[in-house]
């Protein structure tokens, strides 16, 4: 069991009872993640935004994957990673943003050299509107 408590919270959770997932926009969420409870989290992206943490949350199998990623100031300007915007489903007009990273990584087929990797896929809040 895990709890996540959030001042101000960015994101969604998508309950197994629901047809549509629940979205926070800057609300305070505090939710207990157990494994022995219904509904339960199907999946949910969740952003600090004041603390720059994002959770991603999956149920597979009967149990919880939580991943918990300390974004950094300097990863959005990173030209390494790069930020990709996706339609939501189900959650009318949002557009989700996620920081996707990069990294060098040693490759056996390419003779040791480093070569970028796709390593992570971290939400980091929806898109603003004006742009």
């Amino acid at each position: 069991m895990q709890t996540i408590k959030i001042n101000k919270c960015e994101g969604y959770l998508w309950l197994s009872d629901r047809q549509e997932p629940r979205v926070y926009q800057d609300e305070p969420i505090d939710i207990c993640v157990d494994e022995t409870v219904n509904p339960f989290v199907v999946e949910g992206q969740l952003y600090d935004r004041e603390n720059m943490i994002s959770y991603s949350i999956k149920y597979v199998d009967g149990r919880y994957l939580i991943h918990l990623y300390d974004v950094k100031q300097e990863d959005f300007s990173n030209p390494d990673n790069e930020l990709k915007t996706y339609y939501a489903n189900r959650m009318g007009n949002l557009r989700l943003e996620f920081l996707r990273y990069w990294e060098e990584i040693p490759d056996k087929k390419c003779l040791g050299m480093t070569v970028l990797t796709f390593t992570k896929n971290v939400f980091v809040g929806f898109k603003d509107k004006e742009n």
